[in-house]
């Protein structure tokens, strides 16, 4: 099953009260400095368990690949359904008129390789923030920094090489502008601390770094310009889901809770929450196939599994149920990416 969430550039915690398991942890920025006064040589032999492993290529391969392992199902997967449908849609949604079918799917490898290069830049920008180190050492220990096959000094370094080689292999293969608006959006949530103001703020970006990966690998395999009906496309897309991701944190409120997070059942409360979900639910599986001005029978997809979510989220409230709500969040975004493919 595919899975689709909100969080491109929500790894680094929010601008919560610290909880619990955080409050004996040095400030961040002493932390910082802490980790950026390592010599490199001693970091190489204390946070590598085999210093000559470490030379090799397929090592650093293996440490990009940790950069984004969450990434791969959450946001690769999903990127690559949504591109798939919108090239093979009947209505042409760039300029790239004279493609042919096959043509974009030979340009596919290209699209994957633009996700996952700006993928490295969002994971080494989210995870070498100290906070989020000490997160990740509880909870996702297999990260790089967390498992110490670099620092975060050279976590720091390997970033800025990044950035510049992302941003030239847009300006050749596509994506230019969505690429550099995914800089600016990693720079206002990480440097300017954006996260905190508030969750809408957090939703408002990760939602755009949403829209970047659909706008610059759609530009990507389709080898042309986005017309207007893609770009309404995309936010559309992007609409659903800041109004819908609550949908996975059900299943997780005890725990977010105690970490001290801000999501929208705890803020709001879980019965506005569930509401406000099964609304949202039913009104863009409604919306969606009108959009795309579908025939009846297309209706039913979207249609059966939002209904089935949105009654589901409102009679059960268990962990079992909200797990199942979780999932069928992601399958029915998954059913709402491959509509273009049923445009008259």
């Amino acid at each position: 099953m595919t899975v689709v969430e909100n969080n491109i550039l929500a790894e680094k915690p929010s601008g919560a009260p610290a909880p619990e398991l955080y409050r004996s942890v040095p400030k961040r920025r002493t932390l910082v400095r802490k980790y950026l006064r390592l010599d490199v040589a001693q970091s190489s032999r204390k946070h590598c368990t085999d210093p000559s492993q470490a030379q090799t290529a397929s090592f650093h391969l293996k440490t990009l690949y940790l950069f984004t392992r969450s990434d791969i199902k959450t946001v690769l997967a999903p990127q690559i359904i949504f591109i798939t449908a919108a090239v093979f849609s009947r209505e042409s949604l760039t300029t790239a008129i004279d493609q042919t079918k096959y043509s974009n799917i030979q340009r596919l490898p290209l699209a994957i390789l633009w996700i996952w290069l700006n993928l490295i830049v969002c994971g080494i920008s989210n995870q070498r923030l100290a906070d989020s180190i000490v997160e990740d050492e509880h909870n996702k220990p297999w990260r790089p920094l967390a498992a110490k096959r670099l620092t975060p000094a050279q976590a720091q370094r390997l970033l800025l090489g990044m950035i510049p080689l992302v941003v030239t292999v847009s300006a050749f293969m596509g994506g230019f502008k969505p690429t550099i608006s995914m800089m600016t959006l990693l720079w206002m949530y990480n440097d300017l601390d954006g996260s905190s103001i508030n969750i809408w703020a957090r939703n408002a970006i990760n939602t755009g770094g949403i829209m970047c990966f659909s706008a610059g690998a759609l530009e990507v395999i389709s080898g042309g310009d986005l017309l207007p009906k893609a770009w309404a496309w995309i936010g559309v897309t992007g609409a659903v889901i800041a109004t819908t991701v609550q949908a996975l944190d059900f299943p997780d409120m005890e725990g977010d809770q105690a970490r001290g997070r801000k999501t929208i059942p705890l803020l709001y409360g879980e019965g506005i929450a569930r509401g406000g979900l099964a609304v949202m639910v039913l009104l863009w599986s409604t919306a969606c196939p009108l959009f795309w001005n579908l025939q009846p029978a297309a209706w039913a997809a979207p249609l059966g599994v939002g209904a089935l979510m949105a009654a589901l989220v409102m009679m059960r409230r268990n962990k079992k149920s909200d797990d199942i709500v979780a999932k069928l969040w992601c399958l029915w975004l998954a059913v709402l990416y491959v509509l273009p493919l049923f445009a008259a």
